[in-house]
């Protein structure tokens, strides 16, 4: 079981069969790899909010977190910005390496695919379809 934890990086805002999460689940499995990959983000989370259902969010058996997160909502949403983003993102790794789960910090992966022409949204900020396929690709590598 792998469960993609993050914001709108990781539940997007293309049609749920077009995300990342899902586009792995069936590069996976069309390898023969009986696998589950849970879509466990929330558009406009902050690190803090993430933070604070990461253990409900991470069920029991779960062995990969593939975790897409940064302080962007923290800057855009909080008072005192994204200040705390990176503590809040540093207890996010130490409780899920607690729970004995590998993470794949897959944000730097993303950004870079958001960076390539006609991988992203009209809004400039979100994947595509082709840039969730093209995420799910290079995560597929990742997670065997």
């Amino acid at each position: 079981q792998i469960v993609a934890l993050g914001h709108s990086a990781v539940r997007g805002h293309v049609a749920e069969n077009e995300m990342w999460p899902e586009v792995l689940e069936s590069m996976l499995r069309a390898k023969g790899s009986p696998v589950h990959v849970i879509n466990a983000g929330v558009n406009g989370e902050t690190t803090g909010e993430l933070l604070a259902r990461v253990d409900s969010a991470v069920p029991a058996g779960t062995r990969i977190v593939i975790l897409a997160i940064n302080g962007y909502n923290d800057a855009h949403r909080l008072k005192e910005g994204s200040v705390n983003a990176a503590a809040n993102i540093a207890a996010i790794k130490s409780k899920l390496r607690a729970k004995g789960v590998r993470i794949v910090d897959a944000m730097g992966l993303i950004i870079s695919v958001l960076k390539q022409p006609g991988m992203v949204l009209p809004d400039r900020i979100h994947l595509n379809a082709e840039g969730c396929r093209k995420v799910a690709a290079m995560l597929a590598g990742m997670v065997r």
